[in-house]
């Protein structure tokens, strides 16, 4: 039997994407790290974010345990490519800073991940954020339908050949 396929169409209108665009979030998303007495690791620290803008708060005070003033550094990894390494990042929070042990910086996130560390002398606390695709994106299954045409014989069979048409909005 030969099957012939006579139209295929994957068409998304550009006022649907367009209006996917516009649906997405404008939000900044807020990504918080906080640091405290602790060398081995931050108190806090998020897991996941979602591409785009984001604004990175790196807070190191007394308010999130520090008790003995040692200042923190919140570094993104820019030197390793089994990351990404399109984000500068290097914050650092004391509780005796003139912000109060509250740093801010404002990126943009893509999708992959991002390895965060702080450094000290003799002691590195890291970890991974991982970033997904910014939601907005047309993850809306198509419309879609097919049919057969051709010669049938008594039980139904195609015979000769069969024409089927597939279409997809």
């Amino acid at each position: 039997m030969a099957v012939v396929l006579t139209a295929f169409s994957l068409a998304a209108p550009a006022a649907y994407a367009a209006m996917n665009r516009s649906a997405a979030t404008t939000s900044t998303q807020v990504l918080t790290w906080t640091a405290g007495d602790g060398y081995m690791g931050y108190t806090s620290a998020p897991a996941t974010a979602v591409a785009g803008p984001a604004t990175i708060v790196f807070e190191n005070s007394a308010a999130t345990g520090n008790t003995t003033g040692m200042p923190h550094t919140l570094t993104f990894d820019t030197s390793n490519p089994d990351y990404n390494i399109d984000v500068s990042l290097n914050l650092q929070a004391s509780p005796s800073d003139s912000s109060g042990g509250r740093a801010t910086a404002q990126v943009t996130l893509t999708p992959g991940v991002y390895r965060y560390f702080c450094s000290m002398p003799g002691h590195m606390m890291s970890g991974e954020l991982t970033v997904t695709a910014a939601p907005g994106d047309d993850t809306t299954a198509p419309d879609v339908s097919a049919s057969v045409s051709g010669t049938k014989d008594g039980a139904g069979d195609y015979v000769s050949s069969a024409t089927v048409t597939v279409s997809a909005s």
